[in-house]
């Protein structure tokens, strides 16, 4: 009986390694998602999970363009050299019941832009616009050239794009792209980081020791501020929030 057990603690073991390396090698840390071209107004972050990120334009009628570069990707930025081709998919969700007519865009993937893609409604007979509720797309690039691989992960970026310029916000459209995958030349999938941006698993509370009370303070001279307490609380809480510094997208 104990045997039995044994094997299954062991078969379990190594079904969770290899649950973990692979999530590992398809997830990216979109925590650290930010604007392109140096400009917050290029983009409106939504949210952000293992599997992708979700953002908009930040007014209608202009594109919207969320950055990341290969060392927020990469497990191991080393790894940038190995990089041949990627491939992620696009999402739009709440197009249906509007009016645009057509949605499309693409990624600037460093040294090239992606595939790119458009995507039209169907219409009725009246001319009215038929869209579903989420449309799917799939993009990838690929660099065929030894000359486009770049060799610096940190100045290497990815700007997943919808440069349609229609009226995103008012319709209430976002776009998520989700499951980008990278892979050397032997089409081997390349390791990611880990997400980042989940809330920490929750501490026990033990039960706090009884305080002393402390005698009165003198309250007769007066104490400069000096601003200190406010910026390590603001500090603590960017911490705990997982904020990151974005960084800008030359094109």
């Amino acid at each position: 009986m104990k045997k039995h057990l044994s094997s299954l603690a062991a078969v379990a073991a190594a079904a969770a390694l290899c649950a973990t390396v692979s999530m590992s090698a398809s997830a990216a840390d979109w925590s650290q998602t930010g604007y392109a071209d140096g400009d917050p107004n290029t983009v409106s972050i939504v949210s952000t999970s293992e599997s992708g990120v979700v953002f908009t334009q930040t007014s209608d009628g202009i594109a919207a363009k969320a950055r990341l570069t290969l060392d927020q990707i990469l497990a191991d930025p080393a790894d940038v050299s190995k990089v041949y081709s990627g491939s992620w998919t696009v999402v739009y969700h709440g197009l249906a019941g509007t009016d645009i007519q057509g949605v499309g865009g693409g990624c600037y993937a460093a040294t090239c832009n992606s595939t790119t893609y458009w995507l039209s409604p169907e219409f009725n007979e009246d001319g009215t616009v038929v869209w579903a509720d989420e449309v799917t797309v799939e993009d990838s690039f690929k660099w065929l050239l030894p000359s486009q691989v770049p060799t610096d992960a940190a100045a290497s970026e990815f700007v997943f794009m919808d440069w349609a310029n229609a009226n995103l916000v008012s319709n209430n459209v976002t776009i998520e792209i989700k499951d980008l995958k990278l892979f050397d030349k032997d089409g081997n999938e390349i390791a990611q980081k880990a997400y980042s941006g989940a809330a920490a698993e929750e501490a026990p509370v033990e039960e706090a020791a009884p305080v002393e009370e402390a005698p009165a303070a003198d309250t007769t001279t007066p104490v400069a501020a000096t601003g200190n307490t406010a910026v390590a609380s603001i500090a603590a809480v960017m911490a705990v929030a997982g904020a990151a510094a974005l960084i800008s997208k030359r094109k």
